[in-house]
């Protein structure tokens, strides 16, 4: 093979990868919600503790897993809790409690962090974050907020303090206002 020979080879398997890249990075796509616990297990290990509560006649199952991969996504903060919800053997919401480390009041749960915390469950960056809901709690700084992230996904956070840290747990959890088309 000629030189050129081989530069138009090179030139065309480049344009088969780059045409494949979208499809290929959602390959790793996980289905989250909606999901069992067998298929949860499968992506995040096998669960720390299982709590059962019935309230008016739902009876919600929480599972926590090991913080452990989302230390790796947060590293400059303690991750608390890790924990996954299920009503009638199907998860409906994750709730993630991060505080600042070394201060516990220091961590703001920024477009970023939310961004990443999307990644980290769902294998992907989030198409959108467009805020749904935002609530002055009657308290001098305390909001409620949900925003849309994209694919039928909202998170759900409380914000506090002259800094706006976060007070609770974030949540993730599905929102039909945030299944596309994005326009609002």
């Amino acid at each position: 093979m000629k030189h050129s020979d081989h530069f138009l080879c090179g030139i065309i398997v480049a344009g088969i990868m780059l045409t494949a890249l979208p499809e290929r990075a959602r390959a790793s796509d996980r289905y989250v919600l909606n999901q069992t616990p067998q298929t949860i297990e499968r992506y995040f290990g096998r669960y720390w503790t299982r709590l059962t509560r019935t309230e008016n006649g739902v009876t919600r199952i929480t599972y926590t897993y090991s913080p452990r991969g989302l230390q790796r996504v947060f590293p400059n903060t303690r991750v608390d809790r890790f924990a996954i919800t299920f009503v009638e053997n199907r998860s409906q919401s994750i709730s993630v409690a991060i505080t600042g480390s070394p201060d516990a009041l220091s961590f703001t749960y920024n477009r970023a962090d939310s961004s990443r915390l999307y990644e980290y469950i769902f294998g992907y960056r989030p198409p959108i974050r467009q805020q749904l809901s935002s609530r002055f709690t009657g308290n001098e700084t305390i909001y409620d907020y949900e925003d849309c992230l994209g694919d039928g996904i909202a998170t759900r956070y409380t914000l506090g303090g002259a800094a706006q840290f976060l007070l609770s747990e974030a949540e993730l959890h599905y929102n039909e206002r945030c299944k596309p088309p994005y326009t609002r």
